[in-house]
C-alpha cells in the first residue's frame, strides 16, 4: 500500500505517519500545492498513490480544493484504471463540510484527533492489512 499524507501540521503529520507506517510505503507534503504534483509524478512513474490522507484547511489551496484538483485530473483520463481513494482529514465535524467532502469525491472522512483503533477499522474497511 502506498499513501499520501497531506498535512500542514508537523505534529499531525508525524503522528498520522507513525500510525501508517505498518501498512506500507507513507510519504509526507505539507501543502495543497505539493499534493497534488506529488500526485501526478506517482501516476507518472506509474505508482500511483492508493490512499490520500488530506488535510482540510490548509493555507494557499485547502484539501478540498486539492481533492476538486485530483479527481478532475482522474475524469480527464478515461483510460486510467486507478482511482485514488481519498481521506479526508480534519477536526471540522460540521455536517455541511463533511457532506461536501462525499459530494466532492473523497470516500471517507477521518476526524481528528488521530486515533490508532479508529485508524485501523478505516484502512480494513478500505481493504489494507497490516
Amino acid at each position: 500500500m502506498k499513501c499520501l499524507i497531506v498535512e500542514d501540521n508537523r505534529q499531525n503529520y508525524e503522528l498520522l505517519q507513525q500510525m501508517l507506517e505498518e501498512y506500507g510505503i507513507i510519504n509526507v507534503v505539507e501543502n495543497g500545492v505539493d499534493a497534488f504534483e506529488e500526485f501526478k509524478f506517482a501516476h507518472l512513474e506509474q505508482d500511483p498513490y492508493d490512499v490520500i490522507f488530506l488535510d482540510i484547511i490548509m493555507p494557499g489551496i485547502d484539501g478540498k480544493e486539492v481533492l476538486k484538483l485530483i479527481r478532475d485530473w482522474e475524469e480527464g483520463r478515461p483510460d486510467l484504471n486507478h482511482k485514488v481513494q481519498v481521506v479526508m482529514a480534519t477536526s471540522k465535524s460540521d455536517t455541511d463540510t463533511i457532506v461536501s467532502s462525499f459530494d466532492d469525491g473523497c470516500q471517507h472522512f477521518f476526524m481528528k484527533p488521530y486515533d490508532k483503533a479508529e485508524l485501523n477499522e478505516l484502512m480494513a474497511k478500505m481493504g489494507f492489512s497490516r
